[in-house]
């Protein structure tokens, strides 16, 4: 055999070798998710068996952002890894879970939730700065990596507890995960709309918008920026209510009315809409004071956009694999609309522990839905096409 094919045959049984990241890490997310936030309700009420890590809402936010999304962006991002490696970088997230539940602001915990954010940064930001031409898709990485920078220096600042630092750890990480769905979720969006309209017999030419998407881009890289500033922090508000109004104009010219046979992308335009107002919110409280409160507007972002972008995705991507998308369209409302009603009483309900309980019962029940279909589309249970979740 000539030489070429030798090195042709190792590269395919290299390949071979590697398996889907998200084959752990949804599943592993969504299964979290779904415990933790009605657990750290529980806990910081003062219930019974509270669990430390989740008996504040400094550790509610915690592992909501680099418990549960950091797991969602490692499936999403890092794609294919070994599996030898797949497995150390799952035992370093259980671990890091295990460890900051029962001991937050430990050495291990230090020590495990920093070494995932690190080893996410190392293997997922990479390959994003190395192959893309455009600035725009070489953000990817330095976003990842400043998330990743976040949740270390969260877990830094928590050894000798100035928790001022916690707090801007997480106001920081907030405003970049925004950053990347605003990204990611454009380059979903656009061409899936284009495409559904295309098949309906239209034209749709605002696509990915390239300016808008620049504008946005820097507008929320400023805003992150200044926001480290107290005396700034107006300032960053107007940048990101200038960022809300363009994130809606965005979605508006997508024409996603006119999908009304893709329900994955009405409901990605769901979550986009989320994201313009969680980011409209946030910045009014900032600069003029007239949201509810900054704490209240965080979450339409980290549970309306947060919550619908990634339950979503995650549903898109298992159904690509499985061969099933879009043809399975049921979980995509079914998510949506759970968590609509977690992210509403979230909203409306802040600090009566009713609404607080219904938000993290809806949130829990999206998310215990995501990981059936998760687990009932697994690629080990090799379905046939004939064998399908789809009523009807």
């Amino acid at each position: 055999m000539p030489e070429s094919g030798q090195r042709s045959g190792g590269r395919d049984d290299a390949a071979a070798s590697k398996v889907l990241v998200e084959r752990f890490f949804f599943p592993a997310a969504a299964g979290y998710g779904a415990i933790a936030v009605p657990l750290s309700v529980h806990s910081m009420y003062g219930g019974a068996w509270a669990a430390p890590g989740l008996s504040s809402p400094l550790g509610h936010a915690h592992e909501l952002l680099f418990g549960y999304a950091l797991a969602v962006v490692a499936g999403f991002l890092i794609n294919r890894m070994p599996s030898r490696h797949l497995a150390l970088l799952a035992m370093l997230w259980l671990g890091a879970r295990i460890s900051w539940l029962a001991a937050p602001g430990s050495i291990l915990s230090f020590v495990t939730n920093a070494g995932f954010g690190l080893a996410v940064a190392a293997i997922a930001a990479p390959r994003f700065m190395k192959g893309a031409k455009k600035w725009r898709n070489r953000l990817t990485g330095p976003i990842v990596i400043s998330i990743c920078l976040a949740a270390i220096i969260f877990q830094a600042a928590g050894l000798p507890a100035p928790g001022w630092i916690q707090y801007l750890a997480l106001q920081e990480s907030v405003l970049l995960f925004a950053l990347l769905m605003v990204f990611f979720g454009g380059r979903l969006i656009a061409p899936a709309a284009a495409g559904a309209i295309q098949a309906a017999g239209g034209l749709l030419e605002a696509r990915v918008q390239p300016r808008v998407e620049g504008a946005l881009l820097v507008l929320l890289i400023l805003a992150t920026v200044l926001a480290i500033v107290p005396q700034a922090r107006p300032a960053s508000g107007v940048l990101l209510m200038v960022a809300g109004l363009l994130t809606m104009v965005r979605l508006l010219r997508w024409r996603l009315w006119q999908c009304r046979a893709r329900i994955d992308l009405l409901c990605l335009g769901i979550g986009y809409a989320w994201l313009a107002v969680g980011l409209t919110m946030i910045g009014a409280d900032w600069s003029l004071d007239m949201a509810a409160g900054q704490k209240v507007a965080t979450h339409a972002i980290t549970v309306g956009a947060l919550g619908t972008l990634t339950t979503t995705i995650m549903t898109r991507v298992r159904l690509l694999h499985a061969r099933r998308y879009p043809g399975v369209a049921w979980p995509f409302p079914a998510l949506t609309v759970l968590i609509f009603l977690a992210a509403l009483f979230r909203l409306v309900g802040d600090g009566n522990p009713g609404a607080m309980t219904l938000a993290a019962v809806f949130w829990s029940l999206a998310l215990l839905v995501l990981f059936g279909v998760l687990l009932y589309f697994s690629p080990l249970l090799k379905r046939s096409p004939g064998q399908s979740a789809q009523p009807g």
